[in-house]
């Protein structure tokens, strides 16, 4: 991770971030499932997954934080500065997630604004499987103090 941070007047609409690339590992999936305490059947049963026609491996959509986050915080080109808020984050789950997928998210900055003399960015996400399939779609809103 850099150590640098992103200044909020420095990063113009429409950049693009470097993307992060994840390898969904079981480990991962079952350690997720620990962290929220998930002990749904779907993840961990077969048959429950091919029943719910979700198919099989299976991971929670939610693991979408563990690879938003990387991306959508830029941590390989620098970080929120101190004082940051992230003021809000919504998922669009597009396909199945998969332990053993290989994930890349791209991110970008969708829109700036002022309001309350605040600084708002809005940064939008998009990830891809190894096959180029989109999986998730997100977006984060994030309040900058500088």
């Amino acid at each position: 991770m850099s150590e640098k941070e992103l200044v909020y007047d420095e990063i113009e609409v429409g950049r693009e971030f470097d993307p992060p690339v994840l390898n969904l590992t079981e480990e991962a999936v079952k350690k997720y499932l620990q962290a929220v305490e998930d002990d749904s059947s779907i993840y961990q049963d077969q048959t429950a997954a091919l029943d719910a026609a979700v198919g099989w491996p299976v991971a929670p959509p939610t693991t979408a934080a563990i690879f938003s986050r990387t991306s959508v915080l830029f941590q390989k080109e620098g970080k929120m500065p101190p004082g940051s808020i992230h003021a809000r984050q919504e998922f669009q789950f597009v396909a199945p997630l998969r332990p053993g997928d290989v994930l890349t998210t791209k991110a970008r900055v969708a829109e700036k604004f002022v309001r309350k003399d605040r600084k708002w960015m809005v940064i939008e996400s998009t990830t891809v499987n190894q096959r180029g399939e989109t999986v998730v779609i997100g977006r984060m809103t994030g309040i900058w103090p500088k």
